[in-house]
Parts: structure tokens; sequence; C-alpha cells
């Protein structure tokens, strides 16, 4: 298919800047089977039309991006004259390789088409400990796995401790920056998460408004799948109109709910619509992201007996 000559301008030409893994072939991979490029086997085999030499898919795009010739033969070349080599790329698939973690210790061996398969399920590859993003940087082969864990129980324990507390220095730092935010215009934001699986009265932290404490509450015993939500005065019995908000993924469907008839009876208890929110499909409708739902509340008015 290529003249000798072609091959050996090919092996002094620079290879290509595609970092690929090489594959552990039992036996030399016939020249046939090679890329003109990277002057390995053929990834994805592609053929040119005009000239017939073989390449890598990703080689010969990236060298027909650089110049509009067979890197080869200098035959002018372009995109549309190169077409997949299916009959080679069977060949290939079909060429016996190891293991990448033959020296390792596996000593598996079967066809290119499988070792990719293989790797996934491999004792001896290497792989990173669960406990990565907390702070354990051991790389270890994967049938060695379990012990890690098991003999480095404390270790990672107090990795997660560490994290622990980081997040939760993370979130007391949002939280004060979230206070300011809500204090400049009398609005409280309660984010819910694990709504669905939420029973009976839940209720939000205190928050200031109007130089007076308050808190939301949410009420899931309501009927026909739906929960009211409720203002709560807090070590007073003052009033106010507000307005509750349930947050929509789209901001424009954000429901709202405007309440100005906060009962006299009700003074110094909770007050707000008894069917607020509906259960049903809130994630298809926007109101649940990622298992949390969203609630907000504007004091309107100053506070009244």
């Amino acid at each position: 298919m290529n003249s000798d000559g072609g091959r050996e301008r090919g092996r002094e030409r620079e290879r290509d800047p595609i970092v690929q893994l090489d594959i552990p072939f039992c036996e030399t991979v016939p020249e046939d089977f090679q890329c003109g490029i990277c002057l390995t086997a053929a990834r994805e085999a592609v053929v040119t039309e005009e000239c017939g030499h073989l390449f890598c898919r990703a080689c010969i795009s990236s060298a027909l991006d650089r110049k509009k010739e067979c890197p080869v033969d200098r035959t002018p070349l372009n995109h549309d004259q190169v077409r997949k080599d299916v009959r080679t790329q069977r060949k290939i698939q079909a060429l016996s390789v190891w293991c990448y973690n033959k020296k390792g210790g596996c000593a598996w061996k079967g066809c290119l088409s499988d070792l990719e398969k293989h790797c996934e399920k491999c004792d001896f590859a290497t792989v990173k400990c669960p406990f990565q993003l907390h702070g354990c940087d051991a790389i270890i082969s994967r049938k060695t796995l379990t012990d890690h864990i098991q003999t480095n129980v404390t270790s990672h324990l107090l990795l997660l401790c560490t994290s622990l507390g980081k997040l939760q220095e993370e979130n007391i730092a949002l939280q004060q920056e979230l206070d300011i935010i809500q204090r400049s215009d009398e609005r409280f934001i309660w984010v819910i998460p694990n709504f669905e699986s939420k029973r009976g009265p839940v209720y939000s932290r205190k928050f200031t408004a109007k130089n007076l404490q308050w808190y939301l509450g949410v009420d899931f015993e309501c009927p026909d799948q739906h929960a009211g939500v409720y203002l709560f005065a807090e070590g007073h019995s003052r009033r106010v109109d507000f307005k509750l908000i349930l947050f929509n993924v789209d901001a424009a469907k954000d429901k709202i709910h405007t309440v100005n008839d906060w009962s006299t009876e009700f003074k110094g208890k909770g007050w707000g619509p008894l069917k607020f929110i509906n259960r049903t499909n809130l994630e298809d409708t926007g109101f649940l992201v990622n298992n949390c739902v969203r609630i907000g509340v504007e004091i309107e008015s100053d506070p009244f007996e």
C-alpha cells in the first residue's frame, strides 16, 4: 500500500503531537496497519482515496488542519478525500495484545478489541484512593484497594473531619453573606434540602426583619398533596404584610403570594397560605432543584398590632 521510500520519509518526520498510550502488542505490528504519521497501529483507521495511505483519524485530521497535502507523498489532500478503512480497522482490532499492567503482574492476553474492557476491571491497574478528594494521595493497585481502606480507617476519618470542618467554615461565611444580603431588603431565603422526604412540620432558622425576629414553617400534612407555608412571630405578637416566593429555575415562573390579611386571632402565631406548594411534579415544574425547594419571604409593611 505504501512505497518503501514513502515509509522512510514518514519515519524521518516529526511525530504528530497527539499523546496516546502505547498499546502493548504481542508482536510487531505489520507496516500495512501502521499510521503514516505516528508509525503505530492506526487508531480509528482512515485511508486517503487518492494515494491510499493509512492514518489514524486524529493524526491525519490534525495534519490536514495545518497543510492540505498527504504527509507521506505530498499529494494534494483535503478532509473530504479521507474515508474510514473498516476492513483494516477490524484486522487491527483482532491483533493480540498484553494488558497495560503486564509489568505490574497481569498475565492477561487477548484481542485489542477486548483490551479496554479488561483494563476497566484489571486487578493490577493503579487506582486512586476514594478519599483523594479529602486529602489521601495514595495510588495503589485495584486488588489492594480494599486492604488500603481497611487499614487506614483512622487516617481517613481524620481527613473527613478536616473536610467537614472546612465545609462548616465555608457554610458560616456564606450564611453571613446571605444575612447581609437579606438584611438590605427585608428578605429572607430558606432552602429546604431533601424536600420530598420531609414529613410533618419543618421550620427555618430565625431571622430578623423590622427589628423583630421571625421564622418560616412548612406544614406537609395539608390535603391534596399540598404544603402550607407560614410566617411565625418569635418572642412578640406583632403582625406584618408579607410576600411569599416559591423560587423556580426560571425566574419568570416564580410563584408569588402576597399576605395582607393576618388575622388578629393568630397574633403571635403563624399565618400564611394553606396550599402554597403543590407537591406533585415539583421537579418537572421547575420548583425542585437538586432535591431542594427554595422559599423566600419579603416583609412589606411596618409591624402592627
